[in-house]
């Protein structure tokens, strides 16, 4: 369970990070949290990503796990048990920085 929760910390960490830089879409979050997410399975998770343009300020993105679909005995202790994180992170955007 506790690898669990590490993982889906660092999936949504890694995605916010992914998605603050100029130019950086909410589908671009969504990958890298996926990516991470799939070294412990293909499914069993979500990720919800804020949206995400030019004007955004704040990311936010949450991962869910469900742990019935990658746990093996930990359901049996916790059953409909779900382990949620969220990482939210300020965007690199500037407004009107580059402009002449």
């Amino acid at each position: 369970m506790n690898m669990v929760r590490n993982l889906a910390q660092d999936a949504a960490y890694f995605a916010a990070r992914q998605a603050m830089v100029p130019g950086a879409t909410r589908q671009d979050a969504i990958d890298e949290a996926s990516r991470i997410m799939d070294s412990l399975a293909t499914s069993g998770y979500t990720v919800d990503v804020t949206s995400v343009d030019v004007d955004t300020q704040d990311i936010r993105v949450t991962v869910s796990v469900d742990l019935t679909e990658v746990a093996l005995f930990a359901p049996y202790f916790l059953p409909n048990t779900d382990i949620t994180t969220v990482a939210h992170l300020r965007t690199e955007r500037y407004d009107g920085f580059y402009e002449q």
